[in-house]
């Protein structure tokens, strides 16, 4: 067994995202949860905070505007194709990705389990991603 193959990860791709197609020409671009900045990120919250969010003791509504927040900042890189309401969504950025990861609570579950895949992040499969997206892109 190849280790670099079955267990390698693209550390470039971990935190500046790899984008995952969600269809109707729709799709969003992804940095892996446990990334190195998201890790530094974290531990920057208060103890007493973290221990909430650990045991699970936030209130509903504060845990939603957490995760939306964590997730806009660290996580969501970028988006294309959303309308909502029959209107195209703005440019991505951290406060139009908050905004909508705590309204749609299945648009938060979809880029958390991305962000979760390890496989998602591993050597050869974020490269070929990468290489999707270039030419799809044509960057």
């Amino acid at each position: 067994m190849e280790l670099r193959e079955e267990f390698g990860s693209n550390e470039t791709a971990e935190v500046d995202g790899v984008w995952q197609d969600l269809g109707d020409d729709a799709g969003i671009k992804v940095a892996r949860l446990g990334n190195s900045i998201a890790q530094k990120a974290y531990r920057r919250i208060p103890r007493p905070m973290r221990r909430q969010i650990e045991e699970g003791t936030l209130a509903n509504q504060q845990s939603v505007l957490f995760i939306s927040d964590f997730l806009a900042k660290y996580i969501l890189k970028d988006w294309r194709g959303f309308v909502d309401n029959g209107k195209d969504v703005p440019a991505y950025t951290p406060e139009e990705g908050k905004k909508f990861l705590a309204k749609y609570r299945r648009f938060r579950d979809k880029v958390w389990e991305i962000a979760s895949d390890e496989d998602f992040f591993n050597v050869e499969e974020a490269e070929d991603t990468k290489n999707l997206s270039k030419r799809s892109s044509g960057s």
